[in-house]
């Protein structure tokens, strides 16, 4: 049985893979590789998925994408699913699909405008946002990178949907990615050499 993260990478090798066994497991526990290039794909089709997982979590680019990206964080996988093959197939969009793929990214944007708050950074270079659900935390990333700055932080976030408890996650200068996620024991307990 193979293990998928719950995220748009997951959405994409089930998308692959659709005979493939697998079980769901919280995206920043997930070590694999979900390489395109193995797969038998018309350029087409590898062009749009490289796009859908290029721009989960971006504030920008084609709404589908990132609405896809946004629906598999929180655990709508059918959602994320629907949204990807008409994204993928050049599929005619119904009305209810784009009502639904812009709701998803309001609902985004209003959460990460509530935590895009300069007091939530205490002590330096560490954000507090234990009360905000880790689906959020890409996008977060995204946002701060665009309206903050490029340094080095960490965000200690609240739990996942497969992994209770709070996380601290250290996203180093100049990325919109994280390179470890830990569960956070005590502030104390981060490790500043990273």
């Amino acid at each position: 049985m193979q293990e998928y993260p719950l995220d748009i990478r997951g959405v994409a090798l089930r998308y692959l893979q659709p005979a493939t066994e697998y079980r769901w497991v919280a995206p920043f526990q997930w070590f694999g590789k979900l390489d395109l290039d193995s797969y038998n794909l018309d350029s087409t089709q590898r062009r749009k998925l490289d796009q859908i997982l290029r721009l989960d979590g971006s504030l920008r680019g084609a709404r589908l994408a990132r609405a896809a990206g946004a629906a598999a964080r929180q655990g709508r996988v059918s959602l994320a699913h629907v949204i990807l093959e008409a994204h993928i197939n050049n599929s005619r969009i119904t009305p209810e699909l784009d009502a639904r793929a812009r709701n998803l990214l309001n609902d985004q944007a209003k959460r990460i405008k509530s935590v895009m708050n300069r007091f939530r950074e205490w002590p330096a270079g560490i954000w507090n946002l234990q009360d905000t659900q880790a689906w959020i935390i890409p996008a977060f990333i995204h946002a701060f990178r665009a309206k903050v700055n490029d340094k080095k932080i960490t965000i200690i976030s609240g739990g996942h949907l497969l992994a209770p408890g709070e996380w601290a996650w250290q996203v180093p200068s100049n990325s919109v990615g994280w390179n470890r996620v830990d569960p956070k024991i005590s502030l104390a307990n981060i490790d500043e050499s990273e």
